[in-house]
């Protein structure tokens, strides 16, 4: 039994992007809901088994945030 979580990326993040973040840098796939209707947004959908699963989605999730945020400041000084 898989737990499915729905994920609405916020601060410009896009869906294809951190989708393709998360399965080079980490080898985990989650799915883009860009064709969802009635979602508006950018929403990413995944699912885990278990708890050493669910931490270590987490972790890749919080590093690949922290690593959008870092490319973004060096994107803003470099202007």
């Amino acid at each position: 039994m898989a737990n499915f979580v729905l994920i609405e990326l916020q601060e410009g993040i896009k869906s294809t992007e951190f989708v393709a973040k998360l399965l080079i840098t980490y080898g985990i796939y989650v799915r883009t809901c860009d064709d969802k209707i009635g979602l508006r947004g950018q929403f990413i959908r995944l699912a885990s088994r278990s708890k050493e699963e669910n931490d270590y989605v987490i972790q890749s999730i919080k590093a690949c945030i922290q690593m959008n945020n870092v490319l973004k400041m060096v994107n803003e000084t470099a202007v």
